[in-house]
């Protein structure tokens, strides 16, 4: 998984959980303490200039009392705020600057040896034709698209083949939001092992779904594709053409 995080957010964050870092208190110095208020009571002590054995060995009973309570205080703290490094993976990953993971599906048909049409369909939140697009599944994304597709065709997996070409992370005008938004697009290439009959048609309407097939050059003649998903059209264009 590949995460964009400002900079500055990711100081910030450290700076805000700079106390909580680190802050664990290990087994070795539970054993360091005892150890040292059990040798201070057993130790037998000589006057000392002004001070008698038994001021000196009150004052260092005092002083490992005190280093025992400091160490019960941070096991208390420690157990009430069980920040670890789990917690601070999650607050990094809400940092993320991706808003949208999808899966781009490229879909293609030879016209002759120089030309290729792609199956577009009408987005109607974007009011746009489209390249076939999923969400992307945090496991098993290949076989997720092979399923969505084997649905939205009518026809088996098994004939479906889908392979990974390329990834990228793209910020573009997000048309349904009103607003500049974070991409992460992985592009994956389909092909069928016999293309429905219904596909064949320049365009078609299955499962309520209106399809087209055009090339990149009838994308690149289409003012609304261009406006509003050309970023996707040349990431298609640099890497299947």
């Amino acid at each position: 998984m590949r995460l964009l995080i400002n900079k500055k957010d990711l100081a910030l964050l450290l700076e805000q959980k700079r106390d909580y870092i680190g802050n664990r208190v290990a087994v070795d110095t539970v054993i360091a303490g005892i150890s040292f208020l059990l040798s201070v009571f057993t130790a037998s002590y000589n006057d000392i200039f002004f001070a008698s054995s038994i001021t000196l060995k009150y004052l260092f009973c005092f002083i490992s009392v005190l280093y025992i309570l400091k160490i019960a205080k941070d096991l208390i703290e420690m157990h009430i705020d069980s920040y670890n490094h789990t917690k601070l993976m999650k607050d990094i990953e809400d940092l993320d600057m991706i808003q949208h993971k999808h899966s781009l599906i490229v879909i293609k048909r030879n016209v002759d040896q120089k030309t290729s049409k792609f199956l577009l369909y009408y987005d109607e939140k974007w009011d746009c034709k489209l390249f076939l697009n999923y969400k992307t599944a945090d496991r098993n994304n290949e076989q997720n698209i092979i399923s969505r597709i084997a649905e939205d065709f009518n026809i088996d997996v098994g004939t479906i083949d889908c392979h990974y070409v390329a990834s990228r992370v793209q910020e573009k005008y997000s048309v349904s939001h009103n607003e500049d938004r974070v991409y992460q697009h992985r592009l994956y290439e389909v092909s069928f092992e016999k293309m429905p009959e219904l596909a064949l048609k320049d365009d078609f309407v299955l499962n309520d779904r209106h399809y087209y097939w055009m090339s990149i050059a009838d994308m690149e003649k289409d003012e609304n594709i261009i406006q509003k998903n050309l970023e996707v059209v040349d990431f298609v264009k640099e890497n299947i053409l």
